[in-house]
This record gives structure tokens, sequence and C-alpha cells, in this order.
């Protein structure tokens, strides 16, 4: 039988898929899984998988990310009508944030997302990318309290509990410490703020990774929409100028190359690297607690590669070891955040407010549009800017970075979105403490 004509979801059979697919599921309505790791990696990786390879096979829709969008959507909405037992939301929640799956998953794409970066991209993208991500957060959020002013929602209502949250970069970074900081300053309980800053993280979450499929769409189909430059062609295609970044042919052969042909001992050295990376950065934090400990993995791998410290046989298995993470189990992260972070029951409650609605949806637009203009004038393409500098500001923090990126196909751009929900992050949480001090 001709192998590469057989129907296959991610290199398995159709056939054989749909029968652990069953197994899968009957498990699950059974309620027999346990809520251990095993148990969780079952559900999410088998509904992730799935569900991604059929929104892939969707013509028109899979170039707008449709099989992201139904992997982070489809099994919250499933459990929101009951069609999945509460049994699995709890499951993939204990998955996520009991045994923390992101701890492993965002470190294994951080470490290696830098290391293989070109150097020259790093040097020169880098120091550009700050002050479009600082001016997106005050500019963004001053223009969304304008136009909450106009459509009667408040103006320093729409900054505070709409667009502050949003520009936060999650809801453990954002909403939570944002409803604490309101509520000593108005004289409320933190919970009175709570359920508005989540929901507006949450609906502004879903939009970030709609945005970022269209855009890419739009991009890959018409690098210069609306504007010349408007879109890179992937990979570490980040700024316009050529004579300042110049990828390779080879490089480029490197960025699609096939995963498959990464051997056993690239992934083994990329794990232990990452291992590596990820005990330094649980050193600084204990040493020096107010920067997170992806700080103290972020720069020591920045300052490597600048300084040209880490030799090809590091930094290339440490690419290969991303790439996997990136390819085989970033679906079970988008699954989990469905079923496990993603409440429907808050977000529905806040759509019957529909001024509610459409500022959380114009609060994305106009910081993907700003982020964009502001990038592009520091000499990035229009996307890119608009994803690193606005969409990862807007997005769920660390899970929201890789779904939008897994939506846009721009997972190189992971360290630029980190950079966004920790440095971009604190400098919200001091914009936003100045104007509750003053206002509340």
């Amino acid at each position: 039988m001709d192998h590469k004509k057989t129907l296959s979801v991610s290199g398995m059979p159709i056939a054989w898929f749909l029968c652990v697919l069953a197994v899968t599921l009957t498990a699950v309505y059974l309620e027999v899984l346990p809520d251990k790791m095993m148990g969780g990696f079952t559900i999410a990786l088998i509904l992730g998988v799935g569900l991604n390879w059929l929104g892939d096979q969707v013509p028109v829709l899979k170039d707008y990310g449709l099989g992201t969008i139904l992997a982070v959507l489809l099994p919250a909405i499933l459990l929101y009508l009951g069609i999945l037992p509460e049994s699995a939301g709890a499951i993939s929640k204990n998955f996520f944030s009991g045994y923390d799956y992101t701890s492993f998953l965002v470190p294994s794409l951080l470490v290696g997302s830098i290391l293989a970066m070109d150097r020259r991209v790093l040097i020169n993208a880098g120091a550009r990318f700050i002050i479009p991500m600082a001016g997106t957060i005050i500019l963004a959020t001053l223009l969304s309290g304008l136009v909450g002013m106009a459509m009667g929602y408040g103006l320093l209502e729409t900054m505070l509990y709409i667009a502050g949250p949003i520009l936060g970069s999650g809801v453990s970074a954002s909403a939570v410490p944002l409803s604490e900081v309101y509520a000593s300053y108005s004289g409320q309980t933190a919970d009175y703020f709570l359920t508005t800053l989540t929901s507006s993280v949450m609906i502004a979450n879903i939009l970030t990774i709609l945005s970022a499929s269209i855009l890419s769409a739009i991009g890959n189909k018409n690098h210069d929409f609306i504007v010349k430059g408007f879109a890179g062609s992937g990979g570490n295609d980040l700024l316009r100028s050529k004579g300042i970044i110049n990828i390779t042919d080879e490089q480029k052969k490197e960025l699609v190359s096939d995963p498959d042909s990464t051997t056993f001992t690239s992934l083994r050295v990329g794990f232990m690297l990452t291992c590596g990376f990820y005990a330094f950065g649980q050193i600084g934090a204990h040493f020096v607690p107010f920067l997170n400990a992806y700080v103290w993995m972020i720069v020591p791998a920045i300052l490597f590669k600048v300084m040209n410290l880490c030799p090809e046989c590091i930094c290339s298995p440490s690419g290969a070891w991303t790439k996997f993470m990136a390819k085989v189990l970033t679906p079970a992260a988008l699954a989990a955040i469905s079923l496990g972070v993603l409440n429907l029951n808050q977000i529905v409650g806040l759509l019957k407010d529909p001024t509610y609605v459409i500022l959380c949806v114009l609060c994305v637009l106009i910081t993907l549009i700003v982020s964009g203009v502001l990038s592009y004038l520091f000499g990035f393409y229009f996307m890119e800017g608009s994803i690193m500098a606005g969409l990862g500001l807007a997005d769920m923090g660390g899970t929201g970075d890789v779904a939008v990126l897994a939506a846009a196909k721009r997972m190189e751009l992971l360290p630029f979105l980190t950079i966004c929900s920790r440095i971009g992050g604190s400098i919200n949480m001091v914009w936003l403490t100045f104007l509750a001090a003053r206002f509340l």
C-alpha cells in the first residue's frame, strides 16, 4: 500500500486514529480516566490533534487557522453544552494548571526559539521592539478609553476594566492582580472587579487567535497588502530592510525543514539544554523574586546568542526540540486551554451587554492597528509587528502566546511575545496602578 496516499491524521492512518478517538471518548463518558498527567494528555492530545486536523481539511477556512480555532473553542463549547462531562474539564484544568503543563511547554518553546534564531535578527530586531510595545500599551489604552466614552461606557471604566486587563497578558498576570489593585483604591472587594476583568481577557484571547489567523492568511497571499512590506515571508524575516537582515536560502530551508529528519540525539540535547535554562531561571527568581523566572531564562539565552557563546552543536538541537514541541504537543495545549481555562459561563453572561462586547472587539482591533503602525515605523513588517507588540499583549499570556502563534504559523516569534507577557505586562501594571491611584 502507498502510505503517501493513505489518509492520515498527524501521520496515523485515519482508521486507527478513529479507533483511538472512540476509545478515548468512551473512557471520557464512563469517567474512568484518572485525574493525572496521562489522563490529561489522553483527552487533550487526542482532541487537540483531531480538531486541528479536521480544521486543516476545510478549503479556504484552513488558511484562516480553522484547525487552531476548533481546537481552542469547540471543546469548551461541548463542555458548556453538557455534551462532554464536567470531569473532562476538571481533568484538563488540573493537567494544565495543577500539573502545570505550561511550565513544560513554554520553556521548551522559548529556549530553542531564541537559540535557533538568526543572531543578526536578534540583535537588530530586539532593540527596536521595546518602544513599539510600550507605546502600544499607552496609546491603545487611551484610544480605547476615548471610544468607550463616545459609546457611553465611560473613559475611565473602559481604560481600567476593558483595555487594562486585555493589555496585561492574561488572567493571573493581569486580571487577578488588577482586581486587588482596584480594590485597594476603591474600597470594593477584589471579587467585585474580577469577573469583568477576567471576561475581558477571555474574550480578547479568542479575538487575538481569530485576528492572528486572518492576518496570516492575508499576509501569506499578499505580502504588500495595504502598504508595501505588510508581511514578511515567515521564519526570521522580521525587518523590512534587507540590508539589515538578509536570510539566506539555506536558512529558509532550515526553517521549513522536515521535523521527521530530527534525530533522537538532537531532541535529547535540546531537552537537556532547556532543563538547564529552566533550572537557572528558578535560581534567578529565588534570589531576585521580583523578576519572573522566565526573564531569567530569556536574558541568558539572548546573551548567549548575541555574544556568540552558544556553538551550533547546541543551537541546532535546541531548535529541533522546539520544533518537536510546537508540532507535536501544541495541539494538546490548545485543547487543554479550551477545556480547562476558558469559562464560557462567564463569557456568555457578559455577551448580553452589547456595548461591552463591542468595546472588547474594538480594543483588540485598536491594539492590532496601533502596534502594527508603531512597529512599521521602527522597521518591522506590519503583520509581524502587530503580532509581536499587539496580539502578544492582548492574548492570555503564555498559553495565549502559543495559541496566537499557532494560528499565525509564526511560532518563531515566541521570544517577542514572551517579552510582551512579562515586561509588557509589568509596564501595563505600573501604568494602570497610576490611573487607579489617581482616579478611583
